[in-house]
């Protein structure tokens, strides 16, 4: 635990520790970035944006289905990498209001790569990266959508009890949010 008057007057033992994880982080950041850029060619799924070249850890992620229910739609993600980054998955939140059992209300994302501790093999590991986690948002809008383990369990429950309408509020959600 910090101690904040320790901090006013100059002495932080964690800033040695801060500073070095995020001089990895950036570093690791950097690598992945010419992968994302190489994926970003050809395709029209998704688009991945670093607004300011100063903060490389924010990133702002558009998907684009072009088939299924969500074909249509424009949404937006906001992906920030924290400084314990490759230890630890970054943090997505979802911009974009959408009916979707894996996306509530709030922009709240449930994907298991995005887990840190997940009771199956295809949570976060050190060994992943943000490919990975794109690809994982992009399939959330096609092969991916899981209704076993929803997040937004009336859109899930929607969906077995009468799959026309939550196409058809799935449709709304587009029109009006995206």
């Amino acid at each position: 635990m910090f101690n904040l008057q320790n901090r006013i007057n100059g002495n932080d033992d964690d800033r040695h520790y801060l500073e070095t994880r995020i001089a990895v982080r950036d570093k690791l950041l950097a690598q992945e970035m010419k992968d994302l850029e190489s994926s970003l060619r050809n395709q029209r799924l998704w688009n991945l944006q670093v607004p300011s070249t100063s903060k490389l850890h924010e990133l702002d992620l558009t998907v684009t289905p072009q088939e299924g229910i969500y074909k249509g739609g424009v949404f937006r993600f906001k992906i920030t990498v924290p400084p314990e980054y490759n230890n630890m998955p970054p943090v997505v939140k979802c911009l974009t209001k959408v009916w979707h059992p894996n996306i509530n209300e709030d922009g709240s994302i449930c994907l298991s790569i995005l887990r840190q501790n997940s009771l199956d093999q295809f949570g976060w590991r050190p060994t992943r990266n943000l490919l990975e986690v794109v690809h994982g948002l992009v399939a959330l809008f096609t092969d991916l959508i899981d209704f076993d383990d929803a997040l937004n369990i009336q859109a899930a429950q929607q969906w077995t009890q009468n799959r026309e309408a939550f196409k058809h509020r799935a449709r709304e959600y587009i029109q009006r949010y995206c």
